[in-house]
């Protein structure tokens, strides 16, 4: 019964060295992210760990980008962006292992702003 169920996540996990706060900077990501209002919690890694949301310096600056695997011949992952207008982004392993920043675990949605700005 308990797997049906998430496990209580300790703030001390959260508030770790181990992550960083990312602010989400453009609207590539609406309207899931909103850019200068919304942060992502992120951990930092290599390589790719799996389907998911990851902070990756393309040339560009670090950005977000959704990354999947497209069980290609090559081995390559997709990174896309939630709105069409934005162009995806094919890489082999090793070149998303050189430009991977972090892996989003967490979003925070700003709902009032006043306390942010003070």
């Amino acid at each position: 019964m308990n797997e049906l169920f998430a496990s209580f996540v300790s703030p001390e996990k959260v508030l770790s060295r181990k992550f960083r706060v990312h602010a989400v900077t453009g609207d590539e990501m609406e309207p899931s992210l909103r850019g200068g209002r919304d942060f992502v919690l992120t951990a930092p890694v290599t390589a790719y760990e799996g389907e998911g949301l990851y902070l990756v310096d393309i040339g560009l600056g670090i950005e977000l980008f959704r990354v999947t695997n497209t069980l290609g011949p090559a081995g390559e992952l997709l990174l896309s962006r939630e709105k069409e207008n934005y162009p995806p982004h094919r890489l082999k392993r090793h070149e998303f292992s050189e430009a991977v920043v972090g892996i989003v675990v967490a979003d925070i949605r700003t709902r009032d702003e006043r306390f942010l700005r003070r």
